[in-house]
């Protein structure tokens, strides 16, 4: 396989976002109430038209809880990101962030370049 077909079939892979929907829950004795941050981020980002490569994904709890909300990008043989800190309201740059990772062959997100500039939690090498 050459470079140009392996960029080129990275390019084409699936990419996610995955969003915690328990981030940022209100919790009374050991019961969820009402509707979480995550929650809310979620049916905010279904709310975009997405790019085909890009699936949304919902999971149920990512461990960030002391960084409420967050969320990964994710694909393979790239770079991992986990975001956390973040707002229903960060949508745009959410999005605009996972269009550059869409581009990058590697998955790696200079800061210099990124929309989403807060909350990296961690950046994880690719398991390929």
């Amino acid at each position: 396989m050459t470079i140009s077909t392996r960029i080129s079939t990275q390019a084409e892979a699936k990419h996610y976002l995955w969003v915690c929907t328990t981030c940022g829950s209100r919790w009374v004795n050991g019961q969820k109430e009402g509707t979480s941050k995550g929650e809310m981020l979620l049916a905010a980002l279904q709310s975009q038209v997405l790019n085909p490569q890009l699936q949304l994904k919902p999971v149920a709890c990512m461990s960030g809880c002391s960084h409420a909300c967050v969320i990964a990008l994710t694909a393979p043989g790239k770079m991992t990101y986990v975001f956390g800190d973040l707002d229903p309201q960060d949508v745009e740059p959410i999005l605009q962030t996972a269009e550059l990772y869409l581009t990058k062959p590697d998955g790696v997100l200079p800061w210099a370049e990124r929309p989403l500039k807060k909350g990296v939690i961690a950046r994880i090498p690719p398991v390929q």
